[in-house]
């Protein structure tokens, strides 16, 4: 069975590990929404990890959020791509900006429609 630790490791640098842990951290102790998150696999895949850490609200059905081995290893922001694939588009464009880097260039699949993808290497964190 992958666990959390698995795909934590996947990330390409120690960097990038370490803020993918710390997401997971704060989604579930941290946030004043962790009362709200719920894992996608324990819901729907009795705790069975495919392809990512996905997290869930429990209010409702949708994922939010994966960190994911799919895409050579990322961060996704589910939006949802029936209302929100144009605000994903412009999100992944932003991103893009911000990070001075292009994330299509390192993927060569088709993008999902309503989702934005960050490569956590490519964060530069600045802590006091």
């Amino acid at each position: 069975m992958k666990t959390k630790d698995y795909f934590f490791d996947l990330f390409k640098t120690t960097k990038a590990r370490e803020l993918a842990r710390e997401v997971d951290e704060y989604l579930y102790n941290k946030s004043t929404y962790r009362e709200e998150v719920e894992d996608y696999h324990d819901r729907y895949k009795q705790g069975e990890r495919t392809d990512c850490i996905g997290y869930i609200s429990k209010k409702g059905s949708f994922k939010f959020l994966s960190l994911t081995a799919a895409r050579h290893v990322c961060l996704v922001l589910h939006l949802g791509k029936k209302l929100h694939t144009q605000s994903a588009i412009s999100m992944q464009h932003e991103i893009d900006e911000l990070l001075q880097r292009k994330y299509q260039d390192t993927d060569g699949t088709k993008l999902t429609p309503g989702e934005a993808y960050i490569r956590l290497e490519w964060l530069k964190i600045w802590r006091k």
